[in-house]
């Protein structure tokens, strides 16, 4: 590697299941064999952090201490052995969940490398992006567009993905009622996204605020979240696609009394819980149910093009690097508007 570069970094650790993360001073990673080392600009902080954090994944206690963080980006600034693909020095890349995968299972191959057996995640089985450093395969390395600010495009690498990965898997042509269950950050790019393909998109949440919010970003239609959530959606038209971004078993209710026939349901939420899925609902209406998760390579490059040319104006508020454990205690009080993103440079 370069001797302009230090022999230490800062970055959070966490240091077991349910521990705050801990500001360490802590070894430079070194990049092998087919990697990359990158300079981290800026890292989004995900409500999956948080539930990594918090030990609500079930990990390992092996996984531990672990650097969390899988909204990255930043600047290459060393390549490992064997880096002939790598991006140049200097190239802007990001850093996103997927952190590698085998490259040969049939999903692998068919452009679905997310459902890999095998596949690897930045901040779970691979230390993540809350360090002012991180280590890249190259193969997996994604250049960010020059015209995409790396504040308000690192949310774009996981909950940007996540939302037009879903949608892109649903069935939705120009005038189609796409309702999502949740309107924060995820909901919010899912409304963008939605409304540039055509869509009519219809919101549930209850939070009155992000109901506001969903409004200003062209939801049609706005229901706070209750018993009879779902029968005013289908009063408004009915849904034909329902995004599920809301963390609980309790929306299946909503979700039955809410759609047309020949529905697209697409879970998305982390429910851990069994929901009452009926199969004769399902033969009946001629609904699909399926779920979705991040995006690929491919998903990615194709979703940073698209916003690069289509800016998603969701909220990114800027924190420092030292306070992302209270911004992960902010998600968790249900306070964030928008998305938070550590500004490295703050």
């Amino acid at each position: 590697m370069s001797q302009d570069l230090p022999l230490t970094m800062k970055a959070a650790i966490c240091p077991a299941p349910g521990a705050p993360l801990e500001m360490r001073e802590v070894a430079l990673p070194t990049p092998g064999a087919g990697e990359v080392l990158v300079r981290l600009e800026t890292c989004g902080v995900c409500h999956s952090d948080l539930h990594l954090r918090d030990g609500d994944e079930d990990l390992p206690e092996s996984y531990y201490p672990l650097i969390l963080g899988h909204e990255g980006i930043g600047r290459v600034v060393a390549h490992g052995a064997n880096a002939g693909r790598a991006p140049a020095i200097g190239t802007r890349i990001g850093l996103p969940w997927i952190y590698d995968t085998c490259l040969a299972c049939k999903p692998c191959r068919t452009g679905n490398e997310t459902f890999c057996p095998e596949n690897t995640a930045r901040g779970v089985q691979k230390h993540g992006a809350f360090a002012e450093y991180a280590i890249c395969p190259a193969d997996f390395a994604i250049e960010i567009p020059e015209a995409i600010d790396p504040l308000t495009g690192a949310p774009l690498l996981c909950a940007g993905l996540t939302a037009w990965s879903a949608l892109r898997k649903a069935r939705i042509e120009a005038g189609t009622n796409v309702l999502t269950l949740g309107a924060g950050g995820l909901g919010q790019y899912a409304i963008l996204i939605a409304k540039a393909r055509g869509a009519r998109v219809m919101v549930i949440d209850r939070d009155k605020t992000k109901l506001e919010t969903a409004r200003s970003l062209g939801a049609e239609v706005t229901v706070v979240a209750g018993a009879d959530a779902g029968a005013q959606i289908k009063e408004a038209g009915g849904a034909d696609v329902v995004l599920n971004f809301a963390p609980s078993p309790a929306i299946w209710d909503t979700v039955e009394a809410a759609v047309n026939p020949i529905a697209d349901i697409v879970a998305i939420a982390m429910v851990h819980d069994p929901m009452p899925l009926s199969m004769m609902w399902l033969i009946d209406g001629g609904h699909r149910v399926f779920g979705s998760s991040v995006g690929s390579r491919q998903e990615l490059a194709d979703f940073l093009a698209f916003a690069a040319a289509h800016p998603l104006n969701v909220d990114v508020e800027a924190i420092r690097f030292d306070d992302v454990n209270a911004a992960l205690d902010r998600l968790k009080a249900g306070s964030v508007a928008g998305r938070l993103c550590i500004d490295f440079t703050l």
